[in-house]
């Protein structure tokens, strides 16, 4: 499966914004769903910044050109934090692909769009995504209280 799939730089796949946005609100409701603090048009358009800036998305694609996964590079997380930067974040594999190594293949591609950017070190802040980033050969770095829980702060030497 992962020999038919092909990931891009976001703004190349422009006609993925609207099944992504979907497949957004119904992963994070309470952020992007009605009445949340979260406008995903907005956000996922800004994934598709021009080359060389941050915010920078990758998209994975079917072979039949389905938007099935993507993640972002954005230049911060939370204030505490603001000296870090870029930060790995916005990833999403579609549910029947988890576990599939697609995620791996993301975090990679937002690796080489980190050292294409000119960056030495990628930082993500996850609760869910633990073994995966280990797994990649991304460090632990620091903790913190984030939305009430206590979330940790990896690292990524490019």
């Amino acid at each position: 499966m992962l020999a038919e799939i092909s990931i891009y730089r976001f703004r190349q796949h422009l006609q993925a914004v609207a099944p992504l946005a979907a497949a957004f609100e119904r992963e994070w409701p309470r952020w992007y769903g009605p009445g949340g603090e979260g406008n995903v048009a907005a956000d996922l358009a800004a994934y598709a910044n021009s080359e060389g800036a941050l915010p920078a998305g990758v998209v994975a694609l079917s072979a039949d050109g389905d938007p099935i996964g993507t993640s972002a590079l954005k230049a911060a997380f939370t204030p505490g934090f603001a000296h870090l930067t870029p930060w790995a974040s916005a990833g999403w594999v579609r549910p029947d692909l988890r576990r599939s190594g697609l995620g791996a293949l993301l975090l990679r591609a937002l690796e080489a769009e980190g050292r294409r950017l000119g960056y030495s070190n990628l930082y993500c802040a996850t609760t869910t995504a633990v073994t995966l980033l280990e797994r990649e050969g991304w460090t632990a770095h620091a903790q913190t209280v984030h939305d009430g829980g206590l979330i940790g702060i990896f690292r990524r030497k490019l």
